[in-house]
């Protein structure tokens, strides 16, 4: 029984790169990957699977990992002008790697040049196909996350990179020390954006009105219903025949969460992470 359950899991230590790229080489299905942080090294660990290979990617689209260089929105872009299925989980901290329904890693390596090559990372590598279709599954619905992950999509992700370039513009000087490609989402708390103005420019329609009822709220921390109170005048300028500003409301506040601009607190309340 011992010598089975050690064929059936394995200890995986860096570089973590060795494991995926024998893993991707036989791949014939399905590539599924959960990583809160993307770059290059992973691009090219995707290209290396068959053309016909289905690829999914569930990661983080917080614009500050982006503005502090954890994660790669340019690599994102190309992965999904690959054709890879791209999905924003906002709070994700797993580091998954599913080949079929045949092999998974679930280790501390993000999918990172770092995390892949270079940190010292340890997992547990799977091929029982019983639990490794158990992780897929787990990983396509979130990993118990309220909601599961949403798909982005390349020209969403492309509409990124404004937002980014006025984010990092506007970010006052952050008393951390910035290891390249931490290891752990980072708790970034609020600042005071150095140019709002320009900063909200940087969005357009829907997403515009909601970010600047957010801004104009008198409290980083605020309620539902106070967004409606704010978002009611400026909805009636701008979308004057527009009778469902409660949902855009709240599918905007979901797509802030997503880029890391709002924070869900429960219960109807909510905190802002950038203040005017």
């Amino acid at each position: 029984m011992s010598n089975q359950v050690s064929q059936l899991f394995a200890i995986v230590t860096s570089p973590t790169e060795s494991w995926l790229y024998s893993s991707v080489e036989s791949c014939k299905a399905r590539l599924l990957v959960a990583s809160p942080y993307v770059n290059d090294a992973f691009l090219h660990l995707a290209r290396k699977a068959p053309p016909s290979v289905e690829k999914v990617l569930i990661t983080r689209t917080d614009l500050r990992d982006f503005a502090m260089g954890s994660s790669s929105l340019n690599t994102l872009c190309s992965l999904a002008s690959d054709g890879v299925q791209v999905a924003s989980l906002s709070g994700l901290h797993a580091k998954v790697y599913v080949f079929d329904n045949a092999r998974a890693l679930i280790t501390s390596a993000n999918a990172t040049q770092s995390g892949m090559r270079s940190n010292w990372e340890c997992g547990v590598a799977i091929s029982d196909p019983t639990t490794v279709v158990q992780v897929a599954s787990l990983v396509l619905s979130g990993l118990g996350a309220e909601e599961p992950p949403v798909p982005v999509s390349l020209n969403e992700l492309v509409s990124l990179r404004r937002p980014l370039e006025a984010l990092r513009a506007a970010l006052p000087p952050i008393p951390r020390i910035k290891a390249p490609e931490a290891p752990e989402p980072i708790a970034y708390g609020s600042f005071k954006l150095a140019d709002a103005t320009s900063f909200l420019r940087a969005f357009a329609g829907w997403a515009r009105v909601t970010l600047d009822a957010v801004l104009s709220q008198p409290n980083d921390r605020f309620s539902l219903s106070d967004m409606y109170a704010t978002c009611a005048p400026l909805a009636a300028r701008r979308y004057p025949n527009n009778r469902h500003v409660p949902d855009k409301v709240r599918q905007q506040l979901q797509k802030l969460r997503d880029l890391g601009l709002v924070e869900f607190l429960g219960e109807g309340n909510y905190r802002r992470t950038v203040s005017a």
